[in-house]
Parts: C-alpha cells; structure tokens; sequence
C-alpha cells in the first residue's frame, strides 16, 4: 500500500507551504538515490508530520513532479529522526515511481 498525494492548487495553504519548502541543497545518498532535508515553510506543521507518521510508502505529486517521503527507515539513516517540521524528499523520474509501487501494464489496464 501506498499513499500518492496530489496538491493540485499550489496557491492553497499547503501547496505553497509544500512548493516554498522544497530546497534541495542538503542532499544525502541512500541506496543510490538523492534525498534532501527540509524545512517545512508553513505556519502549521500539521500536514507534513501527518504524512511523516504514515505507516505505509508516501510521494507527493506537486506540479507535474513526483517526490517521495522518506520514511523512518530512511530517515535514520540521513540523521533523523527530525524534528518536528524537518523531513527529506527524493525527487523521482515517472518510471521510478511505477517501478517503486510495481505498476505494470500487464497488471492494470
């Protein structure tokens, strides 16, 4: 299972909190891919730590682009936990996301 979270309106409250967040500038290599550590912008920090507690695989589709939620997994190992408001985010290419939630058109229609 996994939650695909679209924020479509980038001028509602958490789509520019989301979009002012992203600073990819503090990057870490897990597994080969990318992640960044963030801050998050907004004046409630409510969205993100809900995703962060997520128990299953979390991405965001924000303006044409998919990003994934690090996990606690993941997390540990670029030097969380975080702190409330802090998360990471990897960047993905479209067939790294399908391959990432085993989509196949053999499989869906």
């Amino acid at each position: 299972m996994f939650w695909l979270v679209h924020i479509h309106n980038e001028n509602a409250f958490h789509g520019y909190s989301f979009g002012f967040s992203l600073d990819f500038s503090n990057s870490h290599t897990v597994d080969g891919h990318q992640f960044a550590i963030m801050r998050w912008s907004g004046r409630s920090k409510q969205f993100i730590e809900k995703w962060k507690r997520a128990e299953a695989h979390v991405f965001f589709d924000y303006q044409g682009h998919i990003f994934y939620l690090a996990g606690e997994g993941v997390s540990r190992r670029i030097g969380g936990p975080f702190k409330k408001g802090m998360f990471a985010l990897c960047h993905l290419k479209t067939d790294d996301f399908l391959r990432a939630v085993h989509w196949s058109d053999t499989v869906h229609p």
